[in-house]
């Protein structure tokens, strides 16, 4: 009897998706000399969807005014995904459309937690992860056409303009009236909108934190730098004042630091940290605020990667490599936060 019973739970855990899954590569050839295109991107999420099964799902939350998926893949132990018992971590990239690398940093997010998911077990079975590389196809396809290489914004067409686009990193529901590094121009490449969350990607963003507020613990938003800063940046909320602060301040504090010391220490990039509104410039309507001033998910950050190329977003390719590891580093020790959280926020 106790012989059937050992050859049954052995059956059982050879069954799990957790205990075995398939996910038995330590790598996948991964070709980090280039930026991928939208197609290019969206095509590799769903062969990671193929590659694992079990532990990812790929998943349509939103269509652009030019008719393109905007995709998120959600990575997890599916049992406790199903019950609603894992705290969620929300990544977003490529929300303006010319920060490649941010994109690029999303994909190798997935390729950790994926192909070496042996290596980062923990964080992917206690964890949801939902990550969204390219919140902006539109804006970001356009920025890969000729002579369109610092496009920001989206690709609306604005009424009585020929200018189009609206700056979605200025478009979400909190202070979005806020006049500072935002504009009312439609010319211009910071334009707010029209109103607050009147384009579909900021919605789907903000559908996507307000459905999962209870148990979000994290939510980050890529962005490249540009020259006017010298170092990468971990930014925590408010952007929109630097008389505004949340109630866990000190916490969003010290979690920055930690990602930042985790940076240096394994890299030694350094990456400064501080509010947004204090170490690069008052701005409302971002999705960092939204998420803490809205959905109060505890850990909120904005990660601008550090300056390069000519311009600081337009990172020369052999660089891909050595950004995408520093913001894995960063998310990796935020994740291990998340962990530690209660699951249900206050």
């Amino acid at each position: 009897m106790r012989i059937l019973l050992l050859l049954s739970l052995i059956t059982l855990a050879l069954a799990s998706p957790i205990l075995q899954s398939p996910e038995t590569k330590t790598h996948r050839t991964m070709d980090f000399n280039r930026y991928w295109t939208y197609d290019e991107i969206t095509s590799y999420m769903r062969q990671m969807e193929a590659s694992y099964p079990s532990i990812s799902r790929v998943e349509q939350m939103g269509r652009t005014e030019e008719g393109r998926d905007i995709l998120g893949i959600r990575i997890g132990d599916p049992e406790r995904l199903a019950d609603g018992s894992l705290p969620v971590v929300l990544i977003t990239a490529a929300a303006n459309a010319r920060d490649w690398i941010t994109a690029m940093s999303a994909v190798n997010l997935m390729h950790m937690l994926l192909d070496q998911y042996v290596l980062y077990r923990d964080i992917v079975e206690n964890l949801e992860w939902f990550i969204v590389p390219v919140t902006n196809p539109d804006g970001y396809v356009f920025s890969m056409t000729p002579g369109n290489r610092d496009w920001v914004k989206n690709r609306r067409q604005n009424n009585g303009t020929d200018c189009r686009g609206v700056n979605i990193e200025r478009n979400f529901d909190f202070n979005w009236d806020w006049d500072i590094n935002s504009s009312s121009d439609p010319c211009a490449e910071n334009f707010k909108g029209t109103t607050a969350d009147s384009e579909e990607e900021t919605r789907t963003i903000q559908f996507a934190v307000d459905i999962f507020h209870r148990i979000q613990h994290a939510y980050v938003s890529l962005q490249a730098g540009t020259h006017d800063r010298i170092n990468g940046l971990i930014t925590y909320p408010y952007a929109y004042s630097n008389e505004g602060i949340p109630n866990n301040w000190e916490e969003q504090q010290n979690v920055a630091w930690d990602m930042s010391d985790d940076i240096r220490f394994r890299s030694g990039a350094r990456y400064l940290t501080g509010t947004f509104s204090n170490i690069v410039v008052p701005t409302g309507g971002t999705s960092m605020d939204y998420a803490a001033g809205v959905d109060d998910v505890p850990l909120s950050y904005t990660i601008l990667t550090p300056p390069f190329g000519q311009f600081g977003w337009d990172a020369e390719p052999w660089r891909i490599n050595a950004v995408v590891d520093q913001v894995f580093m960063a998310i990796e020790t935020l994740a291990r936060y998340a962990i530690d959280m209660p699951l249900e926020n206050p």
